[in-house]
Order: structure tokens, then C-alpha cells, then sequence
């Protein structure tokens, strides 16, 4: 299953200044599509300003007959 931090609108923004990176680097972040020293402290900093870490699950496709 995928995981992802979701945040309020702006936090993105936001965190990009705190952490002096792009808004791209943060977004790949809290999608844990990077796994960088920098995206551990990236995510660390979204959870602590309110984000929350949600799990997405994939439902099989389905085949129509």
C-alpha cells in the first residue's frame, strides 16, 4: 500500500521555505516517492505542523465481460 502526508493548503509552500527546497521536492516528499536525509526532515516538519499520514489502498481492476 502507498503512503502520503497530507496537509492544509499552503503547507506545501510553507515547508518549502522552513526547509529552503522546491514546493516539487516537497510534494515528492510527503508522497514518499524520495527517500533523501532532506525528506525524512521534510516530512518530520509537515507532521508537526499538522499533517497527517494517511495509507492509500489500490483496489484490483476489474474486467467487464
Amino acid at each position: 500500500m502507498k503512503r502520503k502526508i497530507v496537509v492544509e493548503h499552503g503547507e506545501q509552500r510553507a515547508i518549502a521555505q522552513i526547509m529552503g527546497c522546491t514546493i516539487e521536492m516537497v510534494c515528492h516528499s510527503l508522497a514518499f516517492r524520495k527517500n533523501s536525509h532532506l525528506a525524512h526532515q521534510i516530512r518530520k516538519v509537515a507532521i508537526e505542523r499538522g499533517g497527517v499520514e494517511v495509507e492509500l489502498r489500490t483496489t484490483p481492476k476489474q474486467t467487464i465481460l
